[in-house]
């Protein structure tokens, strides 16, 4: 295996996971993951240039992450009729209570009455990520947070929402939510300290302190392997109601995602970039098995678009 093959950054962390193993990691930067989209018919082309102001995939990620700022701004006016225009005669919304409400005018109407119903509520809108799906199509994921002054306090929920071209315009074909099991920095408390691993593609040192005024964390993973040393810095904060989590590598790249809690385990979310510029992202499952140990499990590994099998998982153990 050549030194690349041995390249245990950021993209490590996103893609293979810290703990996974590079070999695996190797894998997911060959070329050709991602297949070639049709060609698309000349309407769409049409659509697609007016759209974004051109063919290029930069242009229709900002074109979409300027839908979702004009959806947030349309609901905070109560513009529901704006609002309307942001989905297709034939979408679906999936609800977080297993509910599928079908069609352009159903949807408005549920929306329009919740926001009736809380006439001071303002959402936000954070995307995480934006996977382009050929020239007329992408997936986007985010978090949706909703403050209600008069009302129901703070309320957030996790969407997976499919948008496309239709008419000049990135429209809403399908949204799906699901409420976030928050997790509070003081969940995470148990984790400061200095936790190692060792494996056969490289030996990890984890470590953790609080920071921001006891109202954050601040992570370092090093490691060292035949290709040489390597360093990940996590910075993580409450953010809306939300734990929210920056990483950076020591090879300059980053990503960001967020910590949820469901009781017995903790998944940390990451979106990033890997080095040829494809959209990753992963799952790390965090499992507390005693005061002194956790296992870190890597899954729903994604990048450009393609599924990655998940990674078996490592087990850490204080040192101090």
């Amino acid at each position: 295996m050549d030194a690349p093959s041995y390249r245990f950054g950021l993209v490590a962390l996103l893609v293979a996971s810290v703990c996974g193993s590079l070999a695996l990691q190797a894998q997911t930067r060959r070329p050709g993951a991602r297949p070639t989209p049709a060609p698309a018919a000349q309407p769409a082309q049409a659509d697609e240039k007016a759209a974004s102001g051109g063919s290029k995939p930069l242009g229709a990620e900002l074109a979409i992450r300027a839908a979702a700022d004009d959806y947030m701004k349309a609901f905070n006016a109560r513009d529901f009729q704006a609002i309307g225009q942001q989905w297709t005669e034939q979408a679906e919304l999936h609800t977080d209570n297993g509910n599928v409400v079908r069609g352009r005018d159903a949807i408005v109407a549920l929306i329009k009455a919740a926001g009736n119903h809380r006439p001071k509520a303002k959402i936000s809108i954070n995307i995480d990520s934006v996977v382009l799906l050929g020239a007329s199509a992408g997936r986007v994921h985010g978090t949706l947070h909703l403050k209600d002054e008069g009302e129901v306090g703070s309320w957030a929920t996790r969407f997976s929402s499919l948008r496309v071209l239709e008419s000049g315009q990135w429209r809403l074909a399908e949204s799906r939510e699901t409420s976030i099991a928050t997790a509070a920095i003081d969940d995470l408390a148990w984790l400061v300290g200095t936790w190692k691993a060792e494996g056969p593609a490289a030996d990890l040192t984890v470590r953790y302190e609080k920071a921001l005024g006891n109202k954050g964390l601040i992570g370092k993973i090093s490691g060292k392997s035949p290709a040489g040393d390597f360093e990940v810095v996590e910075v993580i904060q409450l953010r809306d109601g939300e734990l929210r989590t920056w990483i950076f590598d020591s090879s300059g790249l980053s990503g960001e995602g967020f910590w949820e809690h469901d009781g017995a385990r903790f998944n940390r979310t990451i979106h990033g970039t890997s080095a040829d510029g494809a959209p990753a992202s992963s799952v790390q499952v965090v499992t507390r098995t005693s005061s002194d140990s956790f296992l870190w499990s890597p899954i729903e590994r994604m990048r450009g678009g393609s599924r990655l099998p998940d990674l078996a998982h490592v087990k850490f153990t204080r040192v101090k």
